[in-house]
């Protein structure tokens, strides 16, 4: 069965990918540019962490005239750059990218690294905007598209801890919407968890 999982830098895309693979799924990877200021880095440490893990390299696709349409501390150009990291819209085009290269290919499942309701900061994580985005989907397509969620039952600090359990690479991984690794809500986010492990 063939899917196509959106990815990132992140460590969360990372163990969803090494999930499907353990599962033997066919996996398509896409990296997408939103003209994001930490592009260039989340999309070298997406490679380099997929290739080390012998994961399928990622294909970029490129959507960066989004970010210089909508004012977001993550092109920057916002007062509150650095502390907030919504970008609107952004999951609901990830997915429409995604099954736009699925449909392209003949493929049914797409997927995306959402964690659990209790780890959300955005309003297009939630179930609801899940289940009305692939209602969208389908309509636009006239084909069922499947969205799956491998870490939909997860926190931050399962993700990290299957990561760890997995062996993967987690200090290569990029997470930082601005660019400026350590100081956005993902980093602060992720620090908090990571650090209380590493002490153990």
């Amino acid at each position: 069965m063939a899917v196509v999982p959106i990815v990132s830098g992140d460590i969360d895309s990372l163990v969803m990918c090494k999930i499907l693979n353990n599962e033997m799924q066919e996996q398509h990877p896409i990296f997408i540019d939103f003209g994001q200021i930490s592009n260039d880095v989340e999309w070298e440490s997406c490679r380099n962490v997929f290739k080390r893990c012998n994961l399928p390299p990622p294909e970029k696709i490129d959507l960066s005239g989004y970010c210089r349409s909508i004012e977001s501390e993550v092109n920057g150009d916002c007062k509150a750059s650095y502390i907030n990291a919504f970008l609107p819209g952004r999951n609901l085009m990830s997915l429409m990218a995604a099954a736009s290269y699925a449909y392209q290919r003949g493929i049914k499942i797409i997927a995306i690294d959402l964690l659990s309701e209790k780890s959300q900061l955005f309003p297009d994580q939630t179930e609801e905007f899940l289940v009305n985005a692939n209602f969208a989907i389908n309509s636009a397509f006239g084909d069922y598209i499947t969205i799956l969620t491998p870490l939909v039952n997860f926190a931050k600090v399962d993700v990290i801890n299957i990561a760890k359990w997995y062996g993967l690479p987690i200090e290569e991984t990029f997470c930082c919407h601005p660019g400026r690794n350590g100081i956005c809500k993902n980093c602060t986010a992720r620090k908090a968890v990571i650090d209380p492990l590493e002490a153990d």
